[in-house]
């Protein structure tokens, strides 16, 4: 695998001449001072690495040619949906970029009633562009080439009505109350998908809720985490009992 990998957006082919993004330019230029014979890798999210050789570099823009392909599978077999409760300030970005080191699958945000920040339509969309780039740099540092989905954030109840109509995957909620010990559970036959509050976390109606569409309370522990902690803590655990940790 090549030491530097930069995500590219647009389709990638064999002997392909490509001028890369201006971010990608630069970085690449400026930072890691990469000269025309230098050579790279880029991906596209479809499971392959591009090997590219610069051919010119200019002050605005970067030219390279794609000498080189090879799958890239550094996906865990164990298909995590991270179901995470909002958290303010840089904890979502946090969050969402260890859970890409971690193999989590996908991640869905989560509006509650406990959630601090509050998302109208449009700032719900900004949102959603800026941690699909979190996920993105995490897959560029990682060596994943293939890139978790970042859905667009609804609300627990929303959510909740569309996920009772699954029934092929293993459903878990974490909660810092009386719950199930991970380790007495059976190893699912299909996805997993698990839901961490925000701060102050879930509502008892949530926690109703979430218990009366079968998910199985669960914690790791008997110590109160924070809920960037939670998370990783709870992909971590399960990566090591059933996914590529073990």
């Amino acid at each position: 695998m090549e030491e530097n990998r930069f995500y590219h957006s647009e389709n990638l082919e064999l002997k392909h001449i490509v001028e890369l993004g201006a971010q990608t330019h630069i970085h690449a230029t400026k930072v890691l001072r990469l000269k025309v014979g230098n050579q790279f890798a880029l991906f596209n999210g479809d499971g392959f690495d591009y090997v590219v050789k610069v051919i010119e570099v200019s002050k605005h823009k970067t030219t390279v040619e794609i000498i080189n392909k090879y799958e890239v599978n550094h996906e865990s077999p164990l298909k995590i949906t991270l179901a995470q409760g909002l958290a303010a300030g840089d904890k979502m970005d946090w969050i969402i970029q260890k859970a890409v080191e971690l193999g989590v699958h996908s991640i869905q945000p989560l509006l509650t009633e406990r959630s601090i920040i509050k998302l109208d339509r449009e700032r719900a969309d900004k949102k959603l562009e800026h941690w699909k780039t979190v996920a993105i740099s995490a897959c560029e540092q990682t060596g994943r080439s293939a890139i978790p989905d970042i859905l667009s954030p609804l609300h627990f109840n929303q959510w909740l009505s569309k996920e009772t109509l699954k029934t092929d995957h293993l459903k878990l909620i974490l909660t810092p109350s009386k719950a199930k010990n991970i380790n007495d559970l059976d190893k699912p036959s299909g996805s997993i998908v698990f839901i961490v509050g925000p701060e102050g976390g879930l509502s008892e109606k949530e926690m109703a809720l979430a218990l009366n569409q079968s998910f199985i309370p669960v914690n790791f522990g008997q110590r109160i985490l924070r809920t960037e902690t939670a998370s990783i803590v709870a992909l971590s655990i399960l990566q090591n009992l059933w996914g590529d940790f073990a």
